[in-house]
């Protein structure tokens, strides 16, 4: 004989008396009114591109409702900017410079100032000193407050009410169409960020690179400087559990 068991959670309501108070949960519920930074779980909805109901979703409080610090986006965003300088700048040294190396004149007996080269940085055509060299900008961050500013920038988005979760990203075709009438349903938005968990669909594609205010992402690389690049972030439920995954993965040292 197979039983079935399921369980649900009490919640005081209006009328208390109307459970034991030794049965009610304990457990504080995130609600529309909600104090921010405070790592509660989150229950939100799951939609697809035709706002079809896919159900809800439980975000965790550890990687979606982190306290807002704006020195660590601060500190992150300059890391990525920096790391992604190309640093190809360059000048030409005394050395380098295209030019005779005979003595332009004699050292004495002229009134002039004495030179051994015409190749200085004081004549036309001459070298720089001091000048740029190609170079790495990068400077180094600490993993844990790279994790932590992905993991802020992902609960402002949430805190906002910008964060949305699809059951997939699926298109039925290539058409720009489909997310353009999926965009015009959307208010107050002006870039918008698709993030799915896997490889990106060849569809989702094609219909997204003729719209510079749309872009995709796999959300291995979802980064900070991207969600805020964008005022709305959507992630598919696969996207969702990736990033949490990969936030929970221990730091290898």
């Amino acid at each position: 004989m197979i039983r079935q068991f399921s369980t649900s959670i009490l919640t005081p309501g209006p009328d208390e008396s109307a459970f034991p108070s030794d049965l009610l949960s304990k457990k504080t519920l995130a609600t529309s009114e909600r104090t921010i930074g405070l790592c509660q779980d989150l229950l939100i909805p799951v939609t697809n591109f035709h706002n079809e109901d896919k159900g809800f979703m439980v975000l965790p409080g550890d990687v979606f409702d982190l306290p807002i610090r704006k020195d660590i986006i601060h500190r992150v965003v300059r890391w990525q900017l920096a790391k992604r300088q190309q640093g190809t700048h360059s000048t030409k040294t005394i050395s380098e410079v295209s030019g005779t190396g005979k003595k332009p004149w004699k050292q004495k007996g002229t009134g002039r100032a004495r030179h051994g080269s015409l190749r200085g940085p004081q004549f036309r055509g001459g070298a720089t000193m001091h000048g740029p060299k190609p170079r790495s900008h990068a400077f180094k961050v600490n993993k844990k407050v790279r994790r932590l500013g992905l993991k802020i920038a992902l609960s402002a988005r949430a805190a906002e009410g910008k964060l949305l979760v699809l059951e997939d990203l699926e298109v039925p075709t290539h058409k720009t169409k489909n997310i353009v009438n999926y965009y015009n349903q959307m208010e107050n938005t002006k870039k918008l960020l698709l993030v799915d968990g896997g490889p990106i669909d060849e569809k989702l594609k094609l219909s997204t690179q003729n719209l510079h205010y749309v872009n995709i992402l796999p959300s291995i690389g979802l980064n900070v400087y991207s969600i805020l690049l964008h005022d709305t972030l959507v992630m598919s439920r696969a996207a969702v559990n990736r990033i949490v995954e990969r936030m929970r993965t221990p730091i290898n040292r």
